[in-house]
């Protein structure tokens, strides 16, 4: 159970962010008006009671020390003026000193315990404890209505399933009963069929309301989870200003401006991204700042200024931090990457390129270690933490100073945007963020520069990003080509590119500033899907990190990049190169690929056993059960070549229907192979004594054992 201080603590940190982030709105949209001033007084000593609730006595005296200011000011009938204002924005960033302590910079080891008289940081949910977050009671309202029309679909379903079962009941007494049918057949024929056209017709329109139903309940459901960016956010001007002080002592200040912060995402989202944003206010603050004298002398405010934006575009969420301040310094950059072996000396790289380099581990350009910054850590931590979000990063000159860095990543971890290809059986998923081109490139037009074919990607003049030569014409871009086919767990890898009337389909990906076009057999829609984790039989899980299923008898294989271009690399680390397809001739008739009775009960099972087969070019049958597999068996026209079974299935289980097969003489030849979820030496005993020629257990099965066993039986 869940220890009642701690579920007060979580309950009290969703609280007292709302409150402090209402506050912060009034106070930045003006508070000239008495309802503005009411407001923040009745949060402050709604404040003040749930601090002492939860025996936070430092919050609780400083939204005392308000309260009491703000109860005088009502008084008086007076407005705040920019003291009162400069005060009330202080105690805020004392309450969230106390909640949230700034964290040390990565390389910093944290301290054992909290500050005296600071309290410890609620549970989150994040770090294993109890989270909460506040729900307009209109989103309960909204959730409730979609229940509640579900249920109504369900209710009509089961009424239309009792209808159904009247039909079929007055159906068998009539078969009781054939003096009533020749009494007037025409009459009962048209009056059981109309009733059977009224049950369709209600059926397809029950289906279509349970679809609605669902997707509205799914939205209802996915809405409550999302949460306001300045939940999260909202405390970071306080941390950056606190951080400014550190760097450049008591009198340093800077300008933290917040925007878009009323964007809303999934909270684990948001939750995920707050110690990345806080590792850029950081960041911008150290390698951003500029003494009073230059800041003077470039024309700027005496006032460093970072500004937070939350942008939501379609189905991603990007947070930007910009600064004003002396902007990155490309020469500094290429030397240290040059001087830690990322980059020759004489590359020609572009901007994009070079600050891609920034994010690698380990990499820094101040000359100096201090407890901020130095140590190189910071932006990798960043990088990876965008990586693991399925979002990018990505750093850029700021116009027309500063730096601006962008994190951009999916709005909902459950939802992504994908391209669908086809490759060979398999439908693969390549993640819309890391995708540069789309080409379709003849075969005339691939370049071989030592054997190795490229493709020319057209001028990016839109952009300005092209590489330059030294007379200021654009230079060409080339881009490596590679078979998907060959990073996809694939047996034999092809020694040629896909190719169809005499051109090559190909996805130009870029990851870390680095581009490569894998080539597929054919691309199919662009589609937002639900991603389920791919830790199914057979998936390559890291490379295959998720699944998507939409349509039913087809599942999606969504590819990591990072995991991609890692193997890409690896490959041509050891010379292994791809050639475009020879010239098509005429070839022999393809002989006729092995037949595969996949029995199981479980569809899931079921499809992904089917795609693995498929994928390595055997012809697959399936059936639910036993009972089902025998009858295919026996009336199939062609012959089964191996027959995969699960054990435990309704109707006729696998001994079962391996006993059925080697009692019949036209079937006893059909080798099985039995496959169960338990690793039980009594039951594989009996497997192979009633004749099964192999048995694979779930718990150890990857699709390589499953392709081996085929094989030898074959």
């Amino acid at each position: 159970m869940v220890d009642l201080r701690q579920e007060l603590l979580a309950v009290f940190d969703a609280e007292y962010r709302d409150h402090l982030r209402v506050i912060r709105d009034l106070l930045t949209a003006g508070c000239g008006t008495r309802q503005a001033l009411a407001e923040i007084f009745r949060r402050m000593h709604s404040l003040k009671g749930a601090a002492r609730a939860v025996e936070i006595p430092a919050v609780e005296e400083i939204a005392h020390d308000v309260e009491n200011r703000l109860s005088t000011l009502m008084e008086r009938g007076g407005t705040l003026d920019d003291a009162d204002i400069a005060t009330i924005s202080r105690a805020l960033d004392d309450i969230d000193a106390i909640m949230e302590p700034t964290p040390p910079p990565a390389s910093v080891a944290p301290p054992d315990g909290a500050p005296d008289g600071r309290a410890a940081p609620p549970a989150t949910g994040d770090g294993g404890g109890e989270a909460y977050v506040q729900v307009p009671v209109s989103r309960l309202d909204a959730l409730s209505g979609a229940v509640h029309d579900l249920m109504g679909v369900a209710e009509r379903h089961d009424r239309l399933w009792e209808r159904l079962g009247d039909l079929m009941r007055d159906m068998r007494a009539l078969s009781h009963a054939p003096q009533r049918i020749q009494a007037d057949p025409v009459a009962i024929f048209s009056r059981m069929t109309r009733r059977l056209m009224a049950i369709g017709r209600d059926h397809e329109l029950m289906t279509g309301q349970g679809d609605r139903a669902l997707q509205r309940l799914g939205e209802e459901v996915h809405a409550i989870s999302l949460v306001p960016a300045g939940t999260v956010f909202g405390s970071l001007a306080a941390m950056a200003r606190r951080i400014a002080r550190e760097h450049g002592g008591a009198q340093a200040q800077v300008e933290v401006r917040l925007r878009g912060m009323e964007v809303q995402a999934e909270r684990r989202v948001m939750q995920a991204l707050r110690d990345p944003v806080l590792h850029l206010l950081r960041n911008a603050i150290v390698h951003g700042h500029e003494s009073r004298a230059q800041r003077l002398k470039a024309g700027k405010p005496e006032q460093q200024t970072i500004t937070l934006t939350v942008t939501l575009t379609g189905v991603r969420l990007q947070v930007r931090v910009s600064d004003d301040g002396c902007g990155p310094d490309l020469k500094a950059i290429a030397a240290r990457a040059v001087r830690q072996g990322m980059i020759h000396v004489d590359a020609p790289l572009d901007a994009r390129q070079l600050l891609a380099r920034v994010f690698e581990p380990g990499f820094s350009t101040r000359a100096h270690v201090d407890h901020l910054a130095g140590r190189g850590v910071g932006l990798s931590i960043v990088a990876e933490a965008a990586r693991a979000l399925h979002g990018t990063v990505a750093m850029e000159q700021g116009q027309p100073c500063g730096t601006v860095v962008t994190l951009t990543v999916p709005v909902s971890q459950r939802q992504r945007t994908v391209l669908l290809v086809e490759n060979g059986k398999r439908m693969i998923g390549l993640p819309g963020r890391v995708i540069r081109h789309l080409l379709r490139v003849m075969r005339e037009d691939i370049r071989m520069v030592d054997g190795c074919p490229f493709a020319v990607l057209p001028h990016p003049e839109a952009t300005g990003t092209q590489p330059q030569a030294t007379d200021g014409q654009a230079e060409e871009e080339l881009v490596p080509i590679v078979p998907l086919s060959a990073f996809v767990g694939e047996d034999d890898v092809p020694a040629c590119l896909p190719e169809r009337s005499g051109a090559v389909t190909v996805a130009v990906m870029e990851v870390d500033g680095v581009s490569c076009g894998f080539a597929v057999e054919r691309m199919v829609e662009v589609r937002t899907l639900l991603i389920s984790d791919a830790s199914a039989v057979g998936l390559d899980s890291e490379l295959v990190p998720g699944i998507a299923w939409p349509r039913e008898d087809r599942p999606v294989f969504v590819i990591s990049p990072d995991r991609l271009f890692e193997r890409w690399r690896a490959r041509k680390g050891r010379g292994m190169h791809f050639a475009p397809a020879p010239p098509p001739q005429a070839t022999p008739e393809a002989r006729r690929a092995p037949l595969v009775l996949v029995v199981d009960d479980s569809i899931t099972t079921r499809t992904l056993q089917k795609t693995i087969l498929q994928a390595h070019g055997f012809d697959v049958m399936l059936a639910v059960d036993g009972e089902e597999a025998l009858m295919m068996l026996l009336q199939s026209s062609r012959r089964v070549d191996v027959v995969v079974t699960d054990v435990e299935m309704p109707r006729m289980d696998g001994f079962a229907l391996l006993a059925a097969i080697h009692a019949d003489p036209r079937l006893a030849d059909i080798p099985v192979v039995l496959m169960t979820s338990r690793d039980n030496e009594e039951e594989i005993r009996r497997g192979l004594e009633g004749g099964a020629r192999a048995y694979i257990t779930k718990q150890k099965f990857d699709q390589g054992e499953l392709l081996a066993t085929i094989r030898g039986l074959l």
